[in-house]
């Protein structure tokens, strides 16, 4: 299998006032899946729409990912997931009810984080869109359910869905400390127990639901775990913890401003990829009481890279070394080029390379470090044309930490 590039560009024809040289693309397409770019305001030539309207630049974003489909010979109908940044919470009701007038007949699983920025500060909203081409069977879709139904939200009319399985992925909504009716909540409060109760809520469904679609955590590969607050994250990871076990998942941990409603404090998406009688390769494996030296004791045990058959998913990648401990305090361009150092050695491990990159998420803590970070990272996949999405958020693992890096690759033949 050969990977194939949509719509190549230069990111500085993109964002003129800014020094950045990074080699993207619109699609990338991996057999029968499609990478996409984030969809944001911007059209396809790069001009932005509704600078000061959510909504407006939801239809474009929506607009464009139907177009860019359609160019990699897919549909709006094979789309599995939807993520959905947006800058506040307000938003939420115009850019859902806009993102169901084209998906209102097709169920898909989804996760929705209010982050503190994108790459432009008049962008509201950034739709990361994941879509599989089914091959001789349609997608199975389970526990199908409607979001005003959903605490009885009112104003959005769209059709989701629990899970969804094609061939030999699985993609399951994002989970939090909601029963699976959607009626009660775990946690009340927002203490760190009440992070925990979530987190435990949140894994029990994630059992559940992967054992209703014929899988079972250990076909998880990578976890991405958002927390509303750093004072939650020892508490959280235990849960995690207890629930994984051996599984020995890659992880990417981060902060966020919030979520779809104010009593959430957690939040899971998995990446799941069907072992089908096969181990996935774990490489790197470690343990976080042993591993870190912050004091806290998480309890959980994760690695640095999973390959699942030709898929390849990595530790979400900061400016520590691999093999030590030194770290580029204050220098955010550092920490970036650390972690591509990191990216480049653990795709190498795992039998890739960066040209299989397909896409790259930059996650910051603050817009003033974006030059530095995408500078370094350009220099890195210079010639590659993966896809990609940027997000201003909240914070890190550690305050000391100023950017992580998510790879997603696949080794071509």
């Amino acid at each position: 299998m050969k990977l194939e590039r949509f719509r190549k560009f230069n990111t500085r024809d993109v964002y003129p006032d800014q020094t950045l040289d990074n080699d993207m693309s619109m699609v990338v397409k991996a057999g029968n899946r499609i990478f996409m770019r984030g969809q944001t305001g911007l059209d396809l030539d790069q001009r932005m729409v509704g600078a000061e309207d959510a909504a407006a630049q939801t239809d474009q974003a929506m607009q464009n990912v139907q177009t860019l489909l359609e160019e990699a010979g897919s549909n709006l109908e094979h789309i599995c997931q939807v993520t959905t940044y947006i800058t506040d919470r307000a938003y939420r009701v115009p850019v859902y009810s806009t993102v169901a007038k084209y998906l209102k007949d097709v169920p898909t699983v989804g996760t929705g984080l209010v982050v503190k920025g994108l790459a432009k500060p008049e962008m509201k909203v950034e739709l990361d869109i994941e879509a599989v081409i089914p091959g001789d069977n349609a997608h199975r879709k389970f526990r199908q359910f409607n979001t005003e139904n959903w605490f009885n939200q009112t104003g959005v009319t769209r059709n989701s869905c629990m899970v969804i399985r094609t061939g030999d992925e699985i993609y399951l909504r994002g989970q939090t400390g909601a029963d699976l009716e959607g009626k009660a909540n775990a946690g009340a409060g927002h203490r760190p127990e009440d992070a925990a109760a979530q987190a435990d809520m949140a894994m029990r469904n994630a059992r559940t639901l992967l054992a209703e679609a014929g899988a079972s955590f250990d076909d998880v590969c990578k976890l991405r775990v958002y927390i509303g607050d750093r004072a939650y994250r020892e508490p959280v990871y235990q849960v995690l913890g207890q629930h994984l076990d051996d599984t020995y998942p890659c992880s990417t941990g981060l902060i966020m401003g919030g979520f779809a409603r104010p009593e959430i404090l957690f939040e899971i998406d998995m990446a799941i990829t069907l072992a089908k009688g096969t181990p996935h390769q774990r490489f790197r494996k470690f343990d976080t009481d042993k591993e870190y030296r912050d004091g806290q004791k998480l309890g959980s045990k994760f690695c640095k890279a999973v390959r699942a058959g030709d898929r390849i998913y990595l530790r979400g990648q900061t400016g520590t070394p691999l093999d030590s401990n030194n770290f580029a305090h204050g220098d955010a361009g550092a920490q970036a080029h650390q972690a591509m150092q990191n990216i480049r050695t653990l795709l190498e491990e795992a039998g890739s390379s960066l040209d299989d990159a397909c896409k790259i998420t930059i996650y910051i803590a603050d817009r003033a470090y974006r030059d530095a970070v995408y500078q370094a990272v350009g220099g890195y996949l210079k010639g590659v044309y993966p896809v990609g999405t940027g997000l201003i958020v909240d914070g890190f693992a550690s305050p000391k930490i100023l950017v992580e890096i998510d790879v997603d690759a696949v080794v071509q033949d």
